[in-house]
């Protein structure tokens, strides 16, 4: 009965001992998990995993257990997505953040992290219109060229060439302007600088993403657009 005892006790003990060890180790295992991030800036409130987030910069991450967001100096919260995705449009695979804007607030419903496949979160209902963020990793230092900037921004939704992307339009559901087309040649300088700038309501502001910080493109960087948007004339 005695010996009975004693093996009890040290399996217990044994136990014990490796769900301490378990603990102990547990962020490590944390930290490994992650196997993928996009670091951005989100410039208005959100939902993710049913709870209302402030604006700010966040790193979204992969790990083997779900979607994790995490702002500076806050613990990270996760979501389970819902399935996976293949990208139905190339901008969507350099880093993109796709929110449900019902009106009643703009929920994460896709995130694309690059160097994978793109997660559901939360469907959109078709009547309900999208926010679409994309980081575009514009690094150079300095003034860019014309090109070099629309590549980086424009050239995601009107196509390399200006002549529009096919899986664009399917993706927002409109025929994107083509920028060779009068209707956009014939505008202004002016007005094309402030469809850049402001946006409207079919099209965001222009912005590039620089070390996980999104702005929008320099008063020097717009002209150049513009002007190579004027060489496209065909």
């Amino acid at each position: 009965m005695k010996q009975m005892k004693a093996m009890s006790v040290l399996a217990v003990y044994s136990m014990a001992l490796g769900l301490a060890v378990l603990i102990t180790a547990s962020p490590a295992l944390g930290q490994r998990a992650v196997r993928a991030s996009l670091r951005i800036q989100v410039p208005y409130p959100f939902v993710f995993g049913g709870t209302q987030l402030e604006a700010g910069v966040y790193t979204f991450s992969e790990t083997q257990f779900g979607i994790t967001a995490q702002a500076a100096a806050h613990p990270p919260m996760m979501q389970i997505p819902i399935s996976r995705m293949d990208a139905s449009a190339e901008f969507l695979r350099d880093g993109t953040l796709v929110f449900d804007n019902s009106g009643a607030g703009r929920v994460l419903a896709e995130i694309w992290i690059p160097g994978t496949e793109g997660f559901l979160l939360h469907p959109i209902p078709a009547k309900d219109q999208r926010t679409v963020l994309v980081a575009n990793y514009l690094t150079q230092t300095g003034t860019v060229t014309g090109k070099e900037a629309f590549d980086k921004t424009c050239a995601h939704c009107h196509g390399e060439d200006g002549n529009g992307d096919a899986r664009a339009d399917k993706f927002f559901k409109i025929v994107i302007p083509r920028l060779t087309s009068s209707l956009v040649q014939s505008k202004t300088d002016a007005q094309l600088r402030a469809q850049i700038d402001y946006g409207n309501s079919m099209m965001p502001p222009v912005e590039v993403d620089e070390d996980g910080f999104r702005h929008r493109l320099p008063p020097q960087d717009v002209d150049a657009v513009i002007a190579y948007v004027r060489s496209l004339k065909k």
